[in-house]
């Protein structure tokens, strides 16, 4: 998995904070977001393979940031269990 990029987006600083460590950890590159304009500039660039959006993350922004990866090839991942079940389901997805 070394050299992925992946976006990871939420609310919680602490969170956020620690998905950045797990991703980093596991020798991917991870850049996290917190203001999702900033985050669809940088998705529009077509540099990152996978999104992670936090679980405390509202419908209406999780809704438009799935479609804005749908269309443009980008996996997605909604974390829901926490940083340590957040890799196994990245490590699938990257695959």
């Amino acid at each position: 998995m070394a050299g992925v990029l992946v976006f990871y987006f939420g609310r919680n600083d602490s969170m956020m904070a620690l998905v950045g460590q797990q991703l980093k950890a596991a020798g991917l590159d991870a850049i996290g977001f917190r203001d999702e304009k900033v985050l669809e500039d940088e998705l529009a660039k077509g540099e990152a393979r996978l999104l992670v959006i936090g679980a405390g993350v509202e419908e209406a922004p999780r809704v438009r940031l799935k479609a804005y990866c749908a269309a443009r090839g980008i996996l997605v991942h909604e974390n829901s269990g926490g940083p340590g079940a957040m890799m196994e389901h990245v490590a699938k997805l990257l695959g």
